[in-house]
């Protein structure tokens, strides 16, 4: 019989992980169902022979799986659980729910997933694990938060703040494509311009200059050579840049480079501040969120990691985990890091002492999240005569480089 490597959540929402044997999958399911678990992932050992036929079929299976899967995006599952929230507190059955869901999805891919949980939830699978068989839909967060509403019998109070807590990330996430909109729109008709500028029209008051017999000076000769360059090797630039991506995506994949960026990002002058602001925003949120639901302070720390989006608060927060494992108060965790402001652990130490620690936490994450937007404003008043000076000096820089031959004509001419 073989084994299996298996991760479980229980009635509270607390993640359990452990091996067991079963003669499947599926089995295994129901015998951590009768212990009260519900199983969220499970990887095979081994441990007994399997034919070859169950072999081709599992490789089978593992090809289709590397298939690109259509993204489903944050604002559809938003909107479908703020629609499912209001379909349970109207006491409609959780099935037609779901089959209504699924018919009026935006888009097939996202239908697809929720007639796939409708018909698990018909087998008799409960409501979240039925939800954590996608994944990439509905992470972590969503299902411990609906298998704490399943537990407490409020799974309508649970969808609504699910819904809140989906609607928050999705207007912060607006919010942050918004403050990159103006910087790269700005970079890239800056580079269209100067390669324009170098590439096609400078070389057409060069070939005059020629047939004048004037010597180029240094400047121009530098940038008609670039012109050339970019002309007959422009697919070379494309193949170096895109080489230079995919190098620096794969080099940012180790956990220590990444931290890295991140802590030279966090750094930085303003655009550090903006950062801080956005993951603090997401961490309280999601922390708030966790706690006002009735999770225990060990299981929101660890997946409100997830939600940080940032290596070095999540290395952060696995510490504050331990800490607060042995015994140590969260705000006296938190303030031995640089990262978090005083006001934020004053209000947390007043949120323990008060025992209204998720009403401050949810208070405390409003507060950044109007920060943010006060410093993408700043930033966009700061950034916007920075471009304005670097593009006048690289145009600056090209007119010159024409106008010095012309300089030396007029001189040989006098």
């Amino acid at each position: 019989m073989p084994e299996y490597e298996f991760k479980a959540v229980d009635g509270q929402g607390k993640f359990i992980s452990g091996v067991s044997s079963a003669q499947d999958a599926v089995s295994l399911g129901r015998i951590l169902q009768d212990q009260g678990l519900f199983l969220m992932e499970t990887v095979e050992l081994g441990g007994g022979g399997e034919p070859r036929s169950q072999v081709a079929g599992r490789l089978l299976a593992r090809l289709r799986a590397l298939r690109p899967k259509p993204k489903i995006s944050l604002k559809d599952v938003t909107f479908c659980t703020a629609q499912l929230s209001i379909m349970v507190r109207s006491a409609l059955p959780i099935l037609e729910s779901l089959e209504i869901l699924g018919d009026q999805a935006p888009s097939p891919a996202f239908g697809a997933v929720l007639k796939d949980i409708g018909r698990r939830v018909s087998e008799g699978t409960p409501l979240s694990k039925a939800f954590a068989a996608h994944p990439e839909t509905f992470d972590t967060i969503y299902v411990s938060l609906l298998a704490a509403g399943e537990a407490s019998g409020d799974l309508d109070v649970m969808l609504e703040r699910l819904a809140a807590h989906l609607d928050f990330n999705v207007k912060l996430n607006a919010k942050i494509q918004s403050a990159l909109v103006y910087p790269v729109i700005v970079i890239l008709t800056a580079m269209a311009v100067l390669t324009f500028l170098v590439a096609f029209v400078l070389p057409t008051f060069a070939e005059i200059f020629v047939q004048l017999n004037i010597t180029l000076p240094l400047p121009t000769r530098i940038l008609l050579y670039c012109g050339d360059v970019l002309r007959h090797s422009w697919y070379l630039f494309l193949l170096a840049a895109a080489a230079a991506w995919f190098a620096f995506r794969a080099w940012l994949k180790s956990p220590r480079h990444a931290q890295t960026v991140d802590t030279i990002l966090l750094r930085l002058p303003l655009i550090g501040t903006l950062i801080r602001n956005i993951v603090l925003t997401r961490v309280l949120r999601t922390l708030g969120s966790l706690l006002e639901s009735g999770i225990t302070i060990l299981l929101s720390l660890d997946l409100a990691k997830s939600a940080a989006g940032n290596r070095v608060f999540q290395d952060l927060l696995e510490k504050v985990g331990k800490e607060v494992r042995e015994g140590k108060i969260l705000s006296v965790s938190l303030s031995q890091s640089p990262y978090i402001p005083k006001v934020v652990i004053g209000m947390i130490t007043t949120g323990e002492k008060t025992g209204t620690l998720p009403e401050v936490i949810n208070r405390v994450a409003l507060f950044y999240e109007a920060e943010t937007d006060s410093a993408v404003r700043n930033i966009f008043s700061a950034l916007e005569p920075l471009f304005i000076v670097v593009l006048g000096l690289m145009v600056g820089g090209i007119a010159i480089s024409v106008l010095l031959p012309m300089f030396d004509m007029a001189g040989g001419i006098q």
